[in-house]
């Protein structure tokens, strides 16, 4: 259930005059961990158009299970017990939101319980509003730590991701974000539509997450010495 069928059962304007935290969400990516974590990064909500449009910059880790959390959201749903009537903090709210809007597939967290969902957020000179983006799950073999690069994007029209493909990544460790400089023949901006990693290198498929009319040139990044080169 996103905000606008919320506030309309709950007797409330449909809309929002401004935007506000939902996981109602469209282009944000959803990223599996061997240890069964769940990330999700990003995406937006609502069109341009609507007042309460916005793109988010936050990532959410999901983790973990709870039986007793599945079956008071299973109250809620079912009308047994109203959602305004819930004796939660704000941030709750949030985390119950998250619950309704997981997607389908993700089975192996269904039930998780609030304190299992951790929310992150960062400035936005680190880590810009970002939707429509790739991110791809790498372990460095040499020292074991683990990351998720964040690679490409839509974002605002104002925004970083209209001028370059820009690369950020996720440290798994303590969750921060590094903006990665790159060099070579990088793919034009909005241009990145599905990867695939092999090794060290990810390999872009061509295409415009946006639906905008699709490119035919594929492009790898490599990780070593961050730099791209086109596949003739």
């Amino acid at each position: 259930m996103g905000p606008f069928c919320a506030r309309d059962k709950l007797g409330h304007r449909a809309f929002l005059e401004e935007p506000g935290f939902t996981f109602y969400r469209f282009g944000r990516t959803e990223t599996m961990l061997p240890d069964g974590r769940l990330v999700y990064i990003g995406g937006e909500h609502e069109d341009y158009c609507y007042p309460d449009f916005f793109i988010y910059n936050d990532v959410v880790v999901v983790r973990g299970h709870s039986d007793g959390w599945a079956k008071a959201e299973a109250k809620v749903d079912a009308g047994l017990v109203p959602f305004s009537d819930q004796p939660m903090e704000r941030l709750d709210y949030i985390k119950m939101d998250i619950m309704r809007n997981l997607p389908t597939h993700a089975a192996a967290v269904e039930g998780a319980s609030p304190d299992e969902i951790d929310i992150y957020g960062y400035p936005t000179d680190v880590f810009p509003p970002t939707d429509f983006h790739t991110a791809t799950y790498y372990k460095d073999e040499n020292s074991g730590r683990e990351y998720i690069y964040i690679i490409g994007g839509v974002g605002y029209k104002s925004g970083p991701h209209r001028q370059a493909t820009l690369v950020h990544r996720l440290d798994l460790q303590d969750f921060s974000i590094q903006r990665l400089e790159t060099a070579g023949e990088m793919p034009p901006p909005e241009k990145l539509k599905s990867t695939t990693r092999q090794g060290d290198t990810i390999s872009f498929e061509p295409g415009d997450p946006a639906g905008l009319p699709p490119g035919w040139d594929q492009y790898v990044l490599s990780l070593t010495d961050m730099r791209w080169s086109k596949v003739e």
